[in-house]
């Protein structure tokens, strides 16, 4: 059962990667980074929320299990891209290095150079989805609380917080102020600076699990109202602050991550706020969102290889002479067409196949998984 409202927020995510790597309207390409952060804020609820299920159903969790789930959901597709990039390299004979591939291969490409530069992401999310699961494991193994054993995770966020906050006003104020925007990669790549993002993420999922009651009053009308201005005013300063500064390298991360936060905690607690008019008429446009959610992750895969080979082709093989508008378009429509595409004919048969071998949690709650 997938939770509609997450497969907007997905799509939002994935949208705005489109428009970052775009060439049309300068405001959305400056605050496109943001999408990679969203999807950091979601994939800590959600992964959490799949351990905390498991331990609500079976008493434990089984670390071995959860592995192998998220491995046939994320490495088939990604091996796939790695296949046919090799593949194409080789036509054009402009093959990257193999310790490159091993790079991706590997999933630390947000610490060494890799075949494509959007990957460091994933790598970052991998390296969540290793370090989690232990961290859950300590605590079950080590706390007498046998209902909610994950209460330190309360106590745990802050330290993380606070400890990846000064990790990156640490290594900001390394960099001389000329060369921040050549190195930005420095701070916007390592898991050691952005692990909060993910680990905010979990908090909320905590607290959705676990202590619900902090989250009953955010549903009444006016809360619901004050918070989405919160989260506007939070989110926006990506837009309107470059990435290129020590602020949004430092202090920016952490006000974007609460924002997104926000955002999520409103979609999954609020309900029936808009006319039933204008709820009629923004439902179909909210389907359409959720099903670009939906294959989101093959989207986000294949949008590099759209943007140079696709782009490419029609404009040095068809001569098509595009304006960064019509390219745009092009590209976008292209992106979400083929990540659709490979999301059917690669990852959603892989993941039935996974579903029969190694069945999820039964549950009512959505896990989007």
């Amino acid at each position: 059962m997938r939770n509609k409202r997450l497969d907007v927020l997905r799509s939002v995510a994935i949208l705005l990667v489109l428009v970052r790597h775009g060439r049309g309207q300068a405001l959305l390409r400056s605050g496109g980074w943001a999408g990679v952060d969203l999807f950091f804020v979601l994939s800590g609820f959600l992964i959490s929320g799949l351990l905390f299920l498991e331990f609500k159903r079976r008493g434990s969790i089984q670390f071995k299990r959860f592995f192998i789930r998220r491995g046939l959901k994320l490495y088939p597709s990604l091996y796939v891209l790695l296949l046919g990039t090799l593949a194409i390299q080789l036509i054009l004979r402009q093959v990257s290095p193999f310790s490159n591939y091993l790079v991706e291969i590997f999933y630390v490409r947000n610490y060494f150079p890799g075949v494509w530069d959007h990957t460091w992401s994933l790598a970052v999310e991998e390296q969540f989805y290793v370090l989690l699961p232990i961290l859950l494991l300590a605590m079950l193994r080590f706390s007498s609380n046998r209902v909610d054993p994950f209460r330190s995770i309360l106590f745990a966020f802050p330290v993380v917080a606070v400890a990846c906050l000064a990790l990156r006003f640490a290594k900001v104020a390394s960099i001389p102020a000329g060369q921040l925007s050549a190195t930005v990669d420095q701070v916007y790549s390592p898991t050691q600076y952005r692990i909060d993002s993910l680990f905010f993420g979990v908090l909320v999922g905590y607290i959705y699990h676990f202590r619900p009651q902090y989250l009953a009053a955010i549903g009444r009308k006016w809360n619901a109202a004050l918070l989405s201005i919160l989260a506007g005013i939070l989110i926006s300063c990506a837009f309107w602050i470059p990435l290129a500064s020590r602020f949004m390298l430092t202090v920016g991360f952490t006000l974007l991550y609460v924002g997104f936060g926000i955002a999520l905690v409103l979609c999954l607690q609020v309900r029936d706020v808009l006319p039933r008019p204008l709820a009629r008429f923004i439902q179909p446009l909210s389907c359409g969102l959720a099903q670009i959610g939906m294959y989101s992750y093959s989207i986000y895969l294949w949008h590099g290889a759209i943007n140079i080979w696709f782009l490419g082709f029609l404009h040095r093989y068809l001569h098509m002479d595009m304006g960064p508008h019509t390219r745009d378009l092009i590209y976008v429509v292209a992106s979400i067409s083929f990540g659709i595409l490979m999301s059917r004919a690669i990852e959603y048969p892989v993941l039935r196949i996974r579903d029969r071998i190694f069945p999820g949690i039964p549950t009512a709650v959505p896990s989007n998984s």
